[in-house]
């Protein structure tokens, strides 16, 4: 399947190459060599990220990631997000000049059709009889206009040179670098907002009045963090300083901490033994790549990691915090899949809600679930809980923004509860847009941290 969508990319690169070899020699027809060995280049020093993962499914990526250094990667990636722009772009302006061109076609039909009326209308012969005059009149004209062509006429044989429409050369020219230029800069400017500090979102989270312990007790999420995809020591240590810096008082990460091997539970642990809750509590949800990371070792063995580094790992299942005089309920559903052979049977999800709620109290206190997958939310959002917390999606790290509760993203399909808050009938629901990637490419849809504020209903 992952081996599919490689070929897939790699043969759209082909194409899109191709499509912009030809547009570049026609607008520069004095630098073919330089055209050719240019795109060759191009297409084989950057596209072969989608060529690799062709070849070698997870196991090619996972090559580029250790072999190559950050940089280089990081801008072959961008490079090959630029080309899907490109072509993106280019679908975009041949809609626009197909609406165009239908455009024009009706028309003319619509003046024809009005002509045609206005002859069919009274009056309409003496109009012909007129016109009919006016031909009379000019034959003798029009004859001798024609013996006038004929002496003129060049001899049979030759040819006219065309006249060059320099207006026209110039508007292709440009056309032929915007487009490319277009998607560089916007996929480049990706890359570095990938590793820019993470934003803030603010999530107000209404208790009741009475509990005033807490009013102002705030809860730090962070999510999607990937050890190893291109998320190295230094960069860690700035999200656990951005976490940090928000002063919070419970810290929870919903899931991907690590990306794929058991080995980088090292810098996993690492950053849990920096954060600094106020309260000092720490809450872990399992993603479905810690289950990817215990195929190297095990999942107890990533559990235990987790747990030893100071984070509460809860699956399907919910703990008190207490508060002052008072308290919240903190729960977490287990990554929603079907176990792989030598793995521990899992729970359905609507079991694992059903015993993580079961644990909750109703007297009141605010009932907070930590769920990966945000999908979770349709079988929760008829329960009795107050907030959900989610991630898993990356927001889609390319987003096109959101039209009421669909986020318009190119690379996740069209759905609910990609990014952002939701609600239904009471229940919340917040999307966490990630601090890592699939890709190093983060496009109006940076790295976040959340933080949710108790405040008085």
């Amino acid at each position: 399947m992952f081996q599919l969508g490689g070929l897939v990319v790699t043969l759209v690169n082909g194409l899109l190459g191709l499509i912009l070899w030809r547009r570049l020699r026609a607008a520069f027809p004095r630098h073919g060599a330089l055209i050719d060995g240019a795109c060759a280049a191009a297409l084989l020093l950057l596209g072969h990220p989608a060529l690799l993962f062709a070849v070698a499914s997870f196991s090619g990526l996972r090559a580029i990631q250790r072999l190559l250094p950050d940089p280089l990667s990081m801008i072959a990636l961008g490079a090959q997000v630029s080309l899907l722009l490109y072509g993106l772009l280019l679908g975009v302006v041949a809609v626009a000049r197909a609406v165009v061109r239908a455009l024009r076609r009706a028309g003319p039909a619509t003046n024809r059709r009005a002509a045609t009326d206005a002859q069919a209308a009274p009056g309409a012969p003496a109009a012909t009889n007129v016109a009919g005059a006016a031909d009379a009149a000019g034959s003798t004209n029009a004859q001798a206009a024609m013996d006038a062509r004929a002496v003129n006429a060049p001899a049979v044989g030759a040819t006219r040179p065309e006249a060059v429409d320099e207006t026209r050369r110039r508007l292709i020219v440009g056309a032929t670098w915007a487009l490319p230029a277009a998607a560089v800069a916007v996929s480049m400017g990706g890359v570095l907002a990938s590793r820019q500090r993470p934003v803030v979102v603010r999530v107000a989270l209404p208790v009741r009045r009475e509990l005033t312990s807490l009013h102002g007790i705030t809860i730090a999420q962070l999510s999607d963090v990937h050890v190893g995809s291109f998320m190295d020591a230094e960069r860690l240590d700035e999200l656990r300083d951005a976490i940090n810096a928000v002063r919070a008082d419970i810290h929870v990460i919903t899931g991907d901490l690590l990306d794929h091997h058991a080995s980088q539970l090292e810098l996993s642990t690492r950053l849990l033994r920096g954060l600094r809750p106020a309260r000092g509590q720490v809450f872990f949800c399992m993603g479905n790549h810690e289950y990817i990371a215990a195929r190297s070792a095990s999942i107890p063995a990533i559990v235990k990691g987790l747990e030893e580094a100071g984070a509460q790992v809860l699956v399907d299942e919910a703990r008190e915090v207490r508060l002052g005089g008072d308290r919240l309920w903190m729960g977490a559903i287990d990554y929603p899949s079907r176990a792989r052979p030598g793995e521990p049977a899992r729970r359905p999800t609507v079991d694992g809600l059903a015993r993580a709620l079961g644990q909750m109290r109703d007297d009141g206190a605010p009932r907070v679930l930590l769920s990966h997958h945000p999908g979770t939310f349709r079988a929760a959002r008829e329960l009795p809980f107050d907030l959900m917390l989610s991630g898993h999606t990356h927001g889609g790290q390319i987003s096109l923004g959101r039209i009421g509760d669909y986020a318009l993203t190119p690379m996740l399909p069209a759905g609910l509860y990609h990014n952002g808050s939701y609600e239904h009938r009471g229940r919340r629901l917040h999307v966490n847009a990630g601090a890592g990637g699939w890709l190093p490419v983060r496009i109006n849809c940076p790295p976040e941290i959340t933080l949710v504020e108790l405040v008085p209903a």
